[in-house]
């Protein structure tokens, strides 16, 4: 995992004075904004094997300081297994899973449901996109070279807005803002075409 000190050298230059702990914190705030507006950080976590029991309650085996932010797809024993809104469903899973069908729902990002029922020792897998956590000191090594710049200029623009300091300088405050958006928004593209060249296919929607 590359820690925050390896942003250093990229914003130090530009907010010369500026203590570590506060560095650190602004590239935690740029990386939190970037990866949940990008939605970059998406991996599968690893199999978990259900119980058999109705209605059971698993957790998420997230990575070491990683957030869940949203659910992407699931398999069961790699075929494809339904994702449930839980804000959606008219009933409460935990109690009444069998009642609309089998379906993978969480209330909190925290734990999951399996409604429906399942055998026992099925590999369940779910994909995920992750953020940092509120007190994570870095992310994986993969992203932090790929988003090097974008997070120095997402950081540097927290850091330019800090009042009663040498480096405070709202107008570089405004400059790295506008690199990191446009940085988000390229980010965003390249997730969203799977990193390839090519444009995905809408789905037709028939009346």
């Amino acid at each position: 995992m590359a820690k925050w000190d390896y942003w250093y050298p990229q914003v130090l230059v530009h907010v010369p004075g500026a203590p570590n702990p506060l560095i650190a914190q602004a590239l935690r705030t740029a990386a939190r904004k970037f990866f949940r507006r990008t939605r970059a950080w998406v991996q599968w976590l690893d199999p978990v094997r259900t119980t058999g029991r109705a209605n059971s309650e698993y957790d998420f085996d997230l990575p070491t300081e990683s957030e869940l932010y949203a659910l992407e797809q699931a398999t069961q024993g790699g075929r494809p297994y339904p994702v449930q809104s839980f804000r959606n469903r008219t009933s409460d899973p935990a109690q009444f899973g069998a009642d609309q069908g089998q379906g993978l729902v969480s209330r909190d990002l925290q734990t999951f449901v399996l409604t429906g029922g399942m055998p026992a020792s099925e590999r369940v897998q779910v994909q995920v996109v992750l953020i940092p956590s509120a007190t994570a000191t870095g992310i994986p090594d993969e992203l932090a070279s790929r988003y090097l710049e974008a997070l120095a200029e997402g950081a540097k623009s927290e850091l330019m807005l800090t009042a009663d300091t040498p480096f405070f300088n709202p107008e570089l405050a405004a400059v790295a803002n506008e690199k990191f958006e446009q940085a988000m928004n390229e980010a965003s593209t390249q997730v969203y075409r799977g990193h390839t060249k090519n444009v995905p296919r809408a789905r037709p929607k028939w009346c």
